[in-house]
């Protein structure tokens, strides 16, 4: 396992810059999900930037964090949208490239009313991916804490790389397998990963199993979220188990674990220890579904703080 040194006393620029997807999305609200060939009526409809790192980077800053992007846009009207939004929330976006005469990414989430999942259907857009050489590396690290997806794999693989060499903590976010994982997760400091990935990527029966394969690889802490069964993390000295929290009603859980994903890379940031950071996290995750959309119900710091107040 690597040391990984503690955040900067020189205090960098951020709290978290986030390398990564960033969206535009339309989601609506319905009251079941329609069969083939049947329609079914909208009873709310809502617009909202998106995206694995583009809604964590959001939370940071929502909770009253520095933060900053790294990503790709159209220069169309997603692509105004997805900028517009990131100002409105305070953060940095001179690391959000606009291509000309490209398209940005959408997405459209239908949402069941009854449950609060949802179904998502998306387009890349034209916009492409970063190349590492596109990156500015100082830049990129003038953080306490990197938060990077999956979605410019390359480039990704590379900045992970980066922050292991100058041991800033690296969150890392990955939902379907690619290929740039073995880097990614090799490299990273903090991967946070869901089941369903822990265990195709390491072909482990359970959760724990696959989270102690990861950790084997080089992270200082693996986390797998269980969905409605909270997370667990594994670091050498064992395994932490954090229910989820109860918030009633579940709107949407749109961004939840994009919310989560922000969160602990910002509590990094704060010098939470484990436990608090986990718990901190999954608070900001649970408030995050109150509302449509994966930004709309983002909390602030008081916000969460009353919630675990509350929840103890």
């Amino acid at each position: 396992m690597r040391a990984i040194a503690p955040p900067n006393d020189a205090r960098p620029t951020f709290d978290v810059i986030a390398l990564g997807c960033c969206c535009w999305d339309y989601l609506g609200l319905i009251p079941r999900y329609p069969a083939l060939d049947e329609k079914v009526a909208i009873s709310e409809l809502s617009m909202q930037g998106g995206g694995q790192a583009g809604t964590g980077i959001a939370a940071v800053a929502r909770l009253g964090g520095r933060a900053a992007i790294f990503g790709r846009i159209g220069d169309d009207e997603f692509g105004r949208h997805i900028r517009a939004s990131f100002a409105a929330e305070g953060v940095d976006t001179r690391g959000l490239l606009e291509i000309p005469g490209a398209t940005s990414q959408f997405a459209f989430c239908a949402i069941d009313a009854p449950s609060g999942k949802r179904t998502i259907f998306y387009v890349h857009g034209t916009k492409g991916k970063f190349a590492p050489e596109e990156l500015d590396r100082a830049a990129l690290l003038d953080c306490r804490c990197l938060l990077v997806d999956g979605h410019h794999n390359v480039a990704a693989a590379e900045a992970v790389r980066w922050a292991w060499e100058c041991g800033v903590p690296c969150v890392l976010d990955l939902e379907r397998p690619q290929d740039q994982d073995e880097a990614l997760v090799g490299q990273a400091s903090h991967p946070v990963l869901p089941e369903r990935f822990a265990l195709d990527f390491t072909g482990a029966g359970d959760a724990e199993a696959a989270a102690r394969e990861i950790l084997a690889r080089g992270p200082q802490v693996v986390v797998v979220t269980l969905g409605p069964e909270g997370c667990l993390a594994v670091t050498a000295e064992g395994v932490l188990h954090q229910p989820a929290l109860p918030v009633e009603p579940i709107v949407d859980t749109t961004g939840a674990g994009d919310v989560f994903h922000g969160a602990f890379a910002y509590g990094i940031a704060l010098g939470y220890e484990l436990a608090e950071n986990l718990r901190f996290a999954s608070a900001a995750a649970a408030l995050k579904c109150r509302a449509l959309g994966g930004r709309a119900g983002i909390p602030t710091m008081a916000e969460v703080r009353e919630f675990l107040a509350r929840v103890e």
